[in-house]
């Protein structure tokens, strides 16, 4: 499980990183590559970083930000 969230984490920060070098290199200007494409890959990236971060977090953590606690009574 570990293996899958820290290979989403690096599939984000490498789309983040690919849509800052578009961004900076000139790459969309008229006639290059789409803003559409930029924003997608930016899109992807961030969705990717966030997932692989939250399946990182403990499940215990997870449960008790959620709101979904057993309790014992």
């Amino acid at each position: 499980m570990p293996r899958f969230a820290l290979l989403l984490v690096g599939l984000g920060l490498a789309a983040i990183l690919g849509t800052v070098t578009l961004v900076l290199g000139d790459a969309t200007l008229p006639g290059r590559v789409p803003l559409v494409a930029a924003a997608c890959l930016a899109g992807f990236g961030g969705l990717s970083l966030v997932v692989g971060l939250w399946l990182l977090e403990p499940a215990s953590e997870r449960q008790r930000l959620s709101g979904n606690q057993t309790f014992s009574g």
